[in-house]
């Protein structure tokens, strides 16, 4: 591992910078921090908040809610199996995280940080939305996004360049191999075969068994992936058969369910933490499996409730 160990040059002395410098030393981010803090620290705070699980999460739900059930479907089993490749990359690889003193956010973060969590979600959620709606707009959005994303991870000092470099790597490869898995299995299409959705819900919880029998629940917590991906799974088949929303309704109408959606699942965030913590494994599946059920299942029953009225 010694290359991947940070290396730091004394103050005032000069030295050409290497390509290994700026991948995998402090170096690029005590630049960064040089040029541009304390004054853009609030705005690279906002920045690196786009690729947070809980708000590409929301996004996904919007796009469930509002525009595609399919889409939205597709894209949450993407993001959530790519946050399990996330995790066991991280148990595979102990990369340590840049010193806490370079760290203008997250200084009591202890996991580690390849790849970058935020950087990866970003680019799987934004590559794949991207490839599957073919809008031009939300391409270039998605590529703005993704390498702003990055390079607030590098500034705020909460991962090495090459970190930041694998997320966006590792991100791209999930997003295109599910695309291409996609079109050549049946539960890509429209309707929802009930045995092939039973089959890949249970098939969700393997990785998690595989990090509990490996003992690696930790700073981060598989239950936390397993638990909303399971719920997801096996709340869609009840939502295709007992309440089957649509998502062809007006722009107001999609607002609305946008808040709607947004109280109920925040609304069980706050009852949930504290009563189910996130970090422990079985509190924090059931805690998932909730929030999961409330955006897959019961934010459409109510949905439909309202809309008949």
């Amino acid at each position: 591992m010694g290359l991947l160990q940070p290396t730091c040059f004394p103050q005032g002395t000069e030295k050409a910078l290497s390509l290994a410098d700026l991948l995998f030393s402090t170096q690029l981010i005590q630049i960064l921090q040089s040029l541009l803090s304390p004054r853009f620290d609030r705005i690279f705070e906002a920045i690196t908040l786009l690729g947070n699980d809980a708000f590409l999460v929301g996004l996904t739900a919007i796009v469930y809610w509002c525009f595609d059930k399919r889409r939205g479907r597709l894209v949450t089993y993407i993001l959530f199996l790519g946050a399990y490749l996330n995790f066991f990359l991280k148990v595979l690889i102990p990369w340590p995280r840049p010193p806490v003193e370079l760290r203008i956010v997250e200084k009591s973060e202890s996991s580690y940080g390849f790849p970058s969590g935020n950087t990866q979600d970003a680019t799987t959620f934004w590559t794949w939305v991207s490839l599957d709606f073919r809008k031009r707009v939300l391409a270039v959005l998605g590529t703005v996004i993704v390498l702003a994303v990055g390079i607030s991870r590098i500034y705020l000092g909460v991962h090495y360049p090459a970190q930041v470099i694998g997320g966006w790597a590792i991100g791209f490869a999930v997003a295109g191999l599910g695309i291409i898995t996609v079109k050549r299995i049946p539960w890509g299409g429209k309707e929802i075969h009930v045995t092939g959705q039973v089959l890949f819900a249970f098939a969700t919880l393997i990785p998690l068994l595989i990090a509990v029998i490996l003992g690696a629940a930790g700073e981060i917590n598989p239950g936390q992936i397993g638990g909303y991906l399971f719920a997801f799974s096996l709340g869609t088949i009840v939502e295709e058969r007992y309440v089957r929303f649509g998502t062809e309704i007006r722009a107001s109408r999609k607002a609305v369910r946008v808040v709607i959606g947004g109280v109920i699942v925040g609304s069980l965030v706050l009852a949930l933490d504290p009563i189910l913590p996130l970090t422990y494994l079985v509190s924090a599946f059931a805690n998932s499996f909730i929030r999961g059920l409330a955006v897959v299942l019961i934010s459409p029953a109510v949905f439909k409730i309202i809309e008949r009225r």
